[in-house]
């Protein structure tokens, strides 16, 4: 039998998973420090266009709940591919309005 130690290799019961013995959900309370260290500009959004911001507040829940691509695309009036421009190129802007101190 394994032991609750990872890694699992092949040869060990319960590979490529782990044999869950507890019904107690795991906790993650480690602070992620590399988020903390990123600083964001407070107009960050002010350089994307109107569908830009559309795309990345609705594609990731800022005003609303998080929808899919296709969902995006039919708001935008707009093909999948012409949506997930319009997304990336939102994206790279607010990338460059972020930095390290």
């Amino acid at each position: 039998m394994a032991s609750s130690s990872l890694p699992l290799y092949p040869t060990d019961d319960g590979w490529p998973y782990p044999d869950v013995t507890s019904l107690e959900p795991l906790v993650d309370d480690d602070v992620d420090l590399d988020v903390l260290e990123l600083r964001a500009d407070p107009h960050a959004y002010a350089g994307l266009t109107p569908d830009e911001f559309f795309a990345v507040a609705h594609r990731y829940g800022l005003e609303c709940e998080p929808c899919s691509m296709k969902e995006l695309a039919r708001a935008l009036d707009c093909t999948h591919a012409e949506a997930a421009v319009v997304l990336g190129a939102a994206i790279e802007k607010l990338r460059t309005r972020l930095s390290s101190p």
